[in-house]
């Protein structure tokens, strides 16, 4: 049975009906200040927890360490062989002979293509006849000498027909000889351009030579670097195909002049290339050594804050009651190199600071340092 059923009276008495409406105002009462109650304590327990704080946040931590670092200039520079060019015949001819692979690895000399030469072999060969009997012809006028057959008019005939011949027969040979084409120095053919049975013409490219080791790379630096630039300083190299190895050589070349478009010096460096990993062509970034090792603070990349009006860090320090916070430090940076940022201000050796999870902090934050989440690479040049 309900409760309103408890409560129903005969209608015809209105005590009853005004009692009923009064238990209901008071049921609705009760329930209405029920739930106010328990928003307000809800709202004193979220209040209690704000006044405390957020939670701590989970971080990482590094420290600023001192590392020997050299003063560089870095710049961009092309790698270019030493010695470059297009293999080509000087003649015009058929190619009846291919004696080299490409890619392959070629010495001075080395025979690369023939062409037809059977006309100029025929051609010699009928000239060397001649020319050996025009010197016939000579020695039996020059036995003549002393006699009154002897003619110095026929002598010098025979002996300017002799020299003709002579020159013939060399031009001959060198026609012969450029009917071969050989390799003009050590080094690494590219890809074939002819084949058997090709009508090449004089000049017409057949293979690129390259000479590999040592290697050139170009690069330029601004013209205000000029008084610290000398002849031997050493060069550090590294190329997109080999970014964990660096490439070590020596400034060899400095322009005399200014580029008057761009205020920037031509610089020339030589590397060792034995295994030719490097190769004509590449992108290289170039590191000028300019002088010897200096400590220099330094950080993690990844440990700093870059924002349009400069850098900042957090720094952790333990309070009275052994919890850790961090507190937003601006400092000044400089030269980076890798992932590793010189510190100029605003730290102290061995300093310790969040490396990673400081997107989301404030400063006065509690903090939990968790030494086991992994770390970005961390790559440090001296």
């Amino acid at each position: 049975m309900r409760l309103w059923d408890t409560l129903r009276f005969p209608s015809s008495c209105a005590e009853p009906v005004i009692l009923r409406l009064s238990l209901a105002i008071l049921f609705f009462s009760l329930v209405a200040g029920g739930v106010y109650v328990i928003k307000q304590r809800q709202g004193e327990a979220l209040a209690q927890r704000m006044a405390g704080g957020p939670p701590p946040a989970t971080v990482t931590a590094t420290s600023v360490a001192l590392l020997p670092w050299a003063q560089r200039i870095e710049a961009v520079g092309d790698l270019k062989a030493i010695q470059d060019v297009a293999i080509a015949s000087e003649v015009p001819g058929k190619v009846v002979g291919i004696r080299f692979e490409s890619g392959a690895a070629v010495g001075s000399a080395d025979v690369l293509v023939e062409l037809d030469a059977g006309d100029d072999r025929a051609q010699l060969a009928s000239l060397k006849a001649e020319l050996e009997l025009a010197q016939q012809e000579h020695r039996r006028v020059r036995r003549l000498q002393g006699s009154a057959a002897f003619s110095q008019s026929q002598l010098d005939r025979t002996q300017s027909q002799m020299a003709s011949l002579q020159a013939q027969v060399e031009r001959a040979s060198v026609l012969l000889d450029r009917k071969v084409v050989r390799a003009p120095f050590d080094g690494v053919l590219g890809i074939r351009e002819v084949s058997l049975g090709t009508f090449v013409t004089a000049g017409e490219p057949i293979v690129q030579l390259h000479s590999l080791s040592p290697i050139y790379v170009d690069f330029t630096v601004p013209e205000r670097h000029r008084a610290a630039l000398e002849v031997g300083q050493r060069l550090e190299l590294e190329v997109a195909a080999w970014p964990d190895h660096a490439f070590v050589g020596a400034l060899t070349v400095v322009s005399p002049a200014v580029d008057v478009r761009t205020r920037t010096l031509r610089l020339r460096g030589e590397l060792e290339n034995a295994d030719g990993r490097l190769q004509p062509g590449m992108f290289a970034t170039v590191h000028l050594v300019l002088s010897d090792d200096q400590p220099v603070l330094t950080l993690p990349r990844t440990a700093i804050s870059f924002f349009a009006y400069g850098e900042s860090v957090f720094t952790i320090t333990e309070q009275a009651d052994g919890r850790l916070a961090v507190a937003r430090q601006p400092i000044t940076v400089g030269r980076t190199r890798g992932n590793r940022v010189e510190v100029l201000s605003g730290l102290m050796d061995n300093q310790r600071v969040v490396h990673t999870g400081h997107t989301k902090l404030r400063d006065g934050q509690e903090v939990v340092v968790d030494d086991g989440i992994p770390l970005p690479l961390d790559v440090s040049e001296g």
